[in-house]
């Protein structure tokens, strides 16, 4: 998925096909708002407003660069486990033992197709939580880019929760799917706040 021209990835998305759906979606805007995230660090690297901040803004840089290279595959990895549900959901159920076979393997795949978003949203709020330790160090003449990064991330961490939340909806263990969604929750209020305050800065800068 990661590489298909931009154009084919589009109409993959439109397509009338199970995956990629919002899962995938979600990673993508993801993979986005990370990069530029880490466009606006480059870009502070070496300023004399930022003379102090030199190792700090490397640090960030490193670790901005791995939550990309994690995020990257998290679109493809969505697809993988909802076409696990798909395929559960198309075994037979011509006999009792089928119809058993069959539910547990929706159940099953369904936990995966919970879990895959959740860990789209925590590497979000990673990428947040670094970004946090440098975003004074940003300047006004790309304040747009942060408050831009930010709100793709936002967008990305959005649209795993709901896919987190739609896939629990469906478990029979609620136990699990409750839990699941409580995390989910907290890590998505925790994302809300932060873009609010990158946002908020960006506004101020900007006046």
């Amino acid at each position: 998925m990661i590489s298909q021209p931009f154009e084919e990835l589009v109409q993959s998305l439109a397509a009338k096909t199970p995956t990629p759906g919002g899962g995938a979606a979600a990673a993508m805007a993801g993979c986005m708002g990370t990069s530029l995230f880490l466009m606006t660090v480059r870009f502070s690297q070496g300023k004399k407003a930022n003379v102090d901040r030199e190792d700090d803004l490397a640090q960030a840089e490193g670790a901005l660069q791995k939550h990309l290279e994690e995020l990257l595959p998290m679109g493809e990895r969505d697809c993988r486990a909802f076409d696990l549900v798909s395929a559960a959901f198309r075994m037979p159920k011509d006999s009792d033992e089928d119809k058993a076979a069959r539910s547990a393997a929706i159940q099953e795949s369904m936990v995966g197709a919970m879990l895959v978003p959740e860990q789209t949203q925590n590497m979000i709020r990673d990428v947040f939580v670094t970004m946090d330790k440098v975003s004074g160090c940003i300047g006004k003449s790309i304040a747009s880019d942060l408050a831009s990064g930010a709100a793709l991330l936002l967008a990305g961490a959005e649209g795993a929760f709901l896919n987190v939340r739609i896939n629990a909806a469906e478990l029979k263990d609620r136990q699990l799917a409750e839990a699941t969604m409580a995390r989910a929750t907290a890590v998505r209020d925790e994302i809300r706040s932060q873009q609010g305050a990158v946002a908020a800065a960006v506004d101020r800068m900007l006046g």
